[in-house]
């Protein structure tokens, strides 16, 4: 879970629902995101993949957002 900025004015919260792993950009619906593996997930209401980094411990310590041909790789706030 965290915020994810992609720019001063756009951040995509990532946040466990209800036992549902749920992703939000600023201004947006919430959307679930499914699982294709433990680090890389898709959304289904957009064309859209998100891939989950990791430190050397293991702790996820950011994303890379893949949609529209490029992958955004946001800041952990």
């Amino acid at each position: 879970e965290g915020v994810y900025e992609l720019a001063p004015t756009f951040a995509i919260t990532i946040s466990v629902v209800d036992g549902k792993l749920m992703a939000q950009a600023t201004g947006q619906d919430a959307f679930e995101l499914h699982a294709e593996s433990d680090s890389r997930f898709f959304l289904t209401v957009v064309d859209a993949q998100v891939t989950f980094t990791r430190d050397a411990t293991g702790a996820v310590d950011g994303l890379i957002l893949h949609q529209g041909g490029r992958d955004s790789p946001p800041r952990k706030k």
